[in-house]
Parts: structure tokens; sequence; C-alpha cells
């Protein structure tokens, strides 16, 4: 029978691996059938040199097939060559073929096939193409899977030379972010219903936005990669269905895998949703995942000693308060801050969590600890802030602060909402981190100036130019003293400094520091 006269299918993909290791991982088709889910059996007949006869079973969509299939490796040719010779259909044959690409291998499959069944032949053509071309397309994937698993595997086992690079994850913080990110990328927009933007958005993959070829260090003698990664849900959907925004941060991993970066860092709420399930992410994607939160939190507490030293106040003899202090860039500020000022007042909504805090703080800093889970009245008199809650709209009043109170609001959303008249309080958006290169996102993500980045964002980029892929930052309450001050020696020597003061994308001056100066001494 002609090739005109059978059901012609065609399949491609771009995998991220050379050539020589896609065809050993395809040629190994009991490996490859674990991770196909359509392959109910497949099981070596004979094997001689290059050729291979292999007994097939496959159930796509409860429908049976079997045959007994013979393969023929022609490495000159890049190809394999597989066809039929005993089973359900009438003619079963095709080829794969393999070619470099700039980003892998190209891998395509033409299959072709005959049911041969009369009478209800048409039916019968169109329903197995489907079923056929379900199973090609399960293989495809689980190709790359396995290509993925085995290069972050050889990391695992001290070899990192297979992956290089950075992947950042991140969100839009609320819908009005969403609008105003969209615009950006067309400014002529006409935004639909919220309800029909909301949904839509819902329910859109996780995707990359942008990809960085070149990414150098302030000495230029330490270079990486990056890409960016868009996590479509926004905060308040995590209350909605977090399965289903947790399925969208492994997407976003898988995305990074497959561009072959060694590190990804979980950005914003992308990070809450990793703490909360702690090791089931990791068991669920292969490489290696940062929060970010430890040289955040590096940001945070250089942020409030230099507001410190501009206001002429000495730490030692302040009253500081971390609200949202059992989270985990809270609880990191929290232990610094134990050692450093008078008091400390840690807040949050669990009163167990609060308590074994406390304990904690009690036993390694100098500072009276205690516990409140009224932010209100906790901040009522502080001298220092530390807003690191994780909420999706703003929770504290700028009213509620007393004269020269400094305030550093790490959280993304704000826990203090932007607007403002007050001159008598140092306020500024905390955990942000000058950059040796810009790091172009592709639209907008809250940033004051294309030369500043997020804390969490740049942790990544940092153990990338360093080649140090591993989950630095992970869990909850793991942030030591120690990782602190390893992250920040280690960014300040590619470049990356604590950002100047910034409030509502509106640089601090030294004006406003001498007025806000004046202002809290009459206050």
């Amino acid at each position: 029978m002609e090739n005109d006269d059978l059901i012609h299918i065609q399949l491609s993909k771009i995998v991220h691996a050379e050539k020589w290791r896609v065809i050993r991982v395809l040629t190994k088709v009991w490996d490859l059938a674990k991770h196909v889910p359509t392959i109910e059996e497949v099981s070596i007949i004979k094997k001689d040199h290059n050729i291979i006869r292999t007994k097939w079973k496959i159930l796509a969509d409860e429908f049976p097939i079997t045959w007994i299939e013979e393969d023929v490796l022609k490495v000159r040719e890049n190809m394999i060559e597989f066809r039929a010779i005993e089973g359900d259909l009438e003619e079963f044959k095709g080829e794969w073929t393999f070619q470099d690409h700039p980003n892998g291998t190209e891998v395509v499959v033409n299959v072709y096939l005959s049911v041969g069944i009369p009478a209800i032949k048409d039916f019968a053509d169109e329903h197995l193409k489907k079923l056929v071309t379900k199973n090609f397309e399960s293989i495809l994937e689980a190709l790359e899977l396995q290509l993925i698993s085995k290069r972050y595997l050889s990391l695992k086992e001290g070899n990192p030379n297979k992956v290089a690079g950075f992947g950042l994850i991140g969100h839009f913080y609320n819908f009005n972010h969403l609008v105003r990110g969209l615009k950006m990328l067309k400014p002529d927009y006409k935004v639909p219903s919220k309800e029909f933007l909301g949904k839509l958005f819902n329910i859109t993959p996780s995707f990359k936005m942008y990809e960085m070829p070149e990414y150098k260090s302030k000495s230029g003698d330490a270079v990486t990669n990056g890409c960016v990664i868009l996590c479509t849900f926004i905060p308040d959907m995590i209350a909605d269905n977090v399965e289903s925004v947790y399925a969208k941060v492994v997407r976003a991993c898988k995305l990074a895998e497959k561009s072959g970066v060694g590190i990804v860092t979980l950005g914003g709420f992308t990070s809450m949703v990793g703490e909360r399930y702690g090791r089931k992410i990791s068991e669920d994607v292969d490489i290696p995942i940062t929060t970010g939160n430890t040289y955040t939190s590096a940001l945070a507490i250089e942020g409030v000693e230099k507001a410190a030293q501009l206001l002429e106040k000495d730490l030692k003899d302040l009253k500081a308060v971390v609200v949202g202090g059992t989270g985990d860039i809270g609880s990191a500020c929290a232990r610094v801050l134990s050692e450093k000022a008078k008091h400390v007042t840690i807040t949050g909504r669990t009163k167990s969590n609060l308590k074994a805090l406390q304990r904690e703080l009690k036993k390694i800093g100098k500072a009276k600890i205690e516990a409140s889970t009224n932010n209100e009245k906790a901040v009522k008199d502080a001298d220092i802030i530390i807003a690191a809650a994780n909420t999706s709209a703003s929770i504290l009043k700028l009213e509620s602060f007393k004269p020269g109170a400094i305030v550093c609001d790490l959280a993304y959303p704000k826990n203090i909402a932007y607007f403002s008249t007050r001159k008598d309080i140092f306020v500024f958006s905390g955990g942000l981190s000058t950059v040796p290169t810009p790091i172009p996102t592709g639209v907008m993500m809250g940033l004051p100036s294309p030369n500043v980045c997020y804390g969490c964002s740049c942790e990544a980029v940092i153990l990338a130019l360093e080649r140090r892929f591993e989950n630095f930052s992970f869990g909850r309450g793991n942030i030591t003293v120690e990782k602190m001050r390893e992250i920040k020696a280690i960014a300040m020597k590619h470049g990356f400094e604590l950002a100047p003061f910034f409030w509502a994308d509106k640089v601090i001056t030294q004006e406003d520091i001498e007025e806000i100066k004046k202002n809290s001494r009459y206050g």
C-alpha cells in the first residue's frame, strides 16, 4: 500500500538535549514506557545490533491497540525506521528523524497507518488517528521529561556542567496590576469585564515571558543566562483554589527545566505556595528552587539599619515590630533584630506559632521579646516596623505609626497603602537591590527603576553567577543569620547592593529625610 493511501500523522518537538542523548533515550523503550500513560505494555522480543523487535500494547481512551514492531536504527542518517510486522492495524509504519537545533534537537516523527476494516473505515480511520496521535504526543513529552530528569540527576550527583542560568518566576499582585501589565504590552488594549478577564487568566497556564541569553556581574568575569516566567495567578486566587495555583507554580518550574537553567526563584506569593507544600514541590520538580527570602531578609535589615543612621538613631535603643513575624522573611528579620534592638514584638495570626518563635528568640538574643495577634496595637509605639505579612490587601494604616517611625514594607501587594500625606515617618519599599545589569521582565512588575530588582529575584541571579545550583532558601523558618551574611557577601561581589530608598515609585531624597527629622521632632 502506497503512503498516499495511508493516514499520515506528523509531530515534532524541540528537545533541549544533544542528538545522541535523545536517540539513546528513545531506543530504550522499556524505560520510556514507565513515563507514557498510554503504554500498557512494551517488551523486547529480539535485539540484533541496530535492529530491535518489540511487542506493544497501548490503551488510549480505554481503547486497546496491540502490535509487534521492528525498529531499524540508522545512525548515519539520524533516523529510526519502524513498522508493525503483525498486529491490530492493517498497516503501521514510520520514522523518527533527528536534526541539530540551536536549542537542542528537533525531533520529528512521521507515522503512516491504515485500519483496514470495511464498512466502518471512515469512522475507524478518524478515531484511530486521534488515538495514535495521542500516543506519540505522550512519547514526545515523556522523552523530554526523561532527558530533563537525567540532567538534574547529574546535578544532584555533583556535576553542574549540564545546566546554567536562572529562572525568575513572578506574578501580578492584583487585578489592577494585571490590567496595567497587559496595557504595557498593548497600550490601546480595550479591557473586557473583570469577570471575563479574571476567568480567562485563571485558566491560562504559566508561560515564559522573556529570555536573557547573557547576564554579566559587575566585574564582567562571571556570566550567566536566564529567563522570566509569568505564573498566571493573582494572590486572591490562592484562597479560592490553592491546588490550581500550586499546579501553575509547578508548570512554571517545569518551563525553567526545559530551558536548562540551574535554579529558579519563587517570587512573591509563589514562595508562599512553595513554603506551604514544602517537600512536595521538590518531589514534583527536578530543578533546585530558592524562594529568594534570604537575600530579601538581608536587604530588609540593611535597609532599617541605614534608615536609623540617617535619622540619627541607634538600633540598640529602639523598639522593633515585625508584622508577619512567623513567616519565613519575618522570622529571619526577627532573629537578627533580637540581637540588635532593645525590644522586639512579633505579630502573626496563629498563637502557637508566635509562642514557638518567641521562645526561640528569647534564647538567641538580648532584646525583650513579645508576641501579639493585634498588628495595630503592636506598631503604635514602635520605632521600627518591618511589614512582611502575606496578604492580598493593605493591613496597616500609616496613621497608626508614631512620628519618627521607620517603616520597611517588604510585601507585594504592600502591607501599607501607598497613599499618604504624612511627612514625619520614614516609610520605604524594602527588599530591593540595585543590579549590575537591568533585568527585563517583559511587563511592568511594580519596580521603581530598571536598575532595581526584587531581592528574591536577585538571589537566583547571584547564585547562578556563582554556579551554586542549590535550594538556598527553602521551606519556612530555615533562614539563619549566617546565610544572610553569606548571600549578602556574594551579592556585593557581583555588584548587587541595597537599592536607594523608594516609596510609591518615588525616590526618598536627603531633603525628604531632613523634613522627616524636623517634623518628627515636633510631632
